[in-house]
C-alpha cells in the first residue's frame, strides 16, 4: 500500500468510527448563496472572500450569454459541479487503490431541449419536459499499463461515491418555501416565535397584501 494511501485511510478511519457510533454526526448541512441582481436576470454566487460567479439566462433561453457579460448559466454550473465533483472523487478512490494517476481530464455533455423551460409545447400539444435529457461523462485516465486491469473498478467506485452523480441518478426532494417578502431587514424574532420545523408565526399568518399577485 502506497503511502499516500495509507495516509487517507489512516485520516477518514476516525471518521468513519465516529459516524458508525454516531450516525447523527454524519449528517452535514452544506450552503451555496446567491444574491438576486435588482437589474439583471442573473444570481451572483460565491462568497466574499471567493471570486464570484454570476448567473444567468442561456443564450438560447434568451439570454447575453457569457462572452457577452461574464454571465453563465445555471445549465453549465451544474454540469462543472458534475466535473468537480467526480474529479475529486477519482483521485480519493484512486489513492486509496493505490493507482497512481498522472493525469487525465473528464468531460461532462449535457442534452438540454430549451423548448421546457420556455414553456413551449411540442407539436401534438404535449409538454416538453424540463431539464437535461441526457448527461454522458468521458473520462481520460493516464495510468500505467500495470494498473489498466484496475480501471473498470476505479471508476465504478467512483460512480457509486459520487455525491452529485448519485444525486442525479437517484433524484432528490426539493422543497420550496417563501421565508420572506419586502426589504431586508435584521432578524428579530424571538425564540418562542421560531418553530421547530423552521416555520415561523409570521409566515403562517401572511395576509393577501403581503403576498406578490402572480400575472
Amino acid at each position: 500500500m502506497s503511502d499516500a494511501a495509507s495516509a487517507l485511510r489512516a485520516k477518514q478511519k476516525p471518521l468513519k468510527d465516529k459516524y458508525r457510533s454516531d450516525p447523527s454526526s454524519a449528517v452535514v448541512t452544506l450552503t451555496s448563496t446567491g444574491s438576486l441582481d435588482a437589474t439583471n436576470l442573473t444570481c451572483s454566487l460565491g462568497a466574499a472572500s471567493a471570486a464570484k460567479k454570476v448567473a444567468g439566462l442561456h443564450p438560447a433561453a434568451g439570454g447575453p450569454g457569457f462572452d457577452a457579460s461574464g454571465e453563465l448559466c445555471s445549465g453549465d454550473m451544474l454540469l462543472e459541479s458534475l466535473v468537480a465533483c467526480f474529479g475529486v472523487t477519482v483521485r480519493a478512490v484512486a489513492t486509496a487503490m493505490s493507482i497512481p494517476l498522472e493525469g487525465g481530464s473528464i468531460t461532462v455533455q449535457g442534452d438540454l431541449d430549451f423548448r421546457g423551460t420556455l414553456g413551449i409545447k411540442e407539436e401534438n400539444g404535449g409538454s416538453v419536459p424540463v431539464g437535461f435529457k441526457s448527461i454522458k461523462l468521458v473520462l481520460r485516465l493516464d495510468v500505467g499499463e500495470e494498473y489498466k486491469e484496475s480501471v473498470d473498478k476505479l471508476i465504478s467506485m467512483s460512480e457509486k461515491y459520487c455525491v452529485v452523480l448519485q444525486t442525479i441518478k437517484q433524484g432528490v426532494s426539493v422543497e420550496t418555501k417563501l421565508a420572506h417578502i419586502g426589504k431586508s431587514v435584521p432578524d428579530t424574532r424571538k425564540d418562542e416565535d421560531i418553530q421547530q420545523d423552521g416555520e415561523t408565526k409570521a409566515e403562517r399568518t401572511l395576509s393577501n397584501e403581503d403576498v406578490i399577485p402572480l400575472q
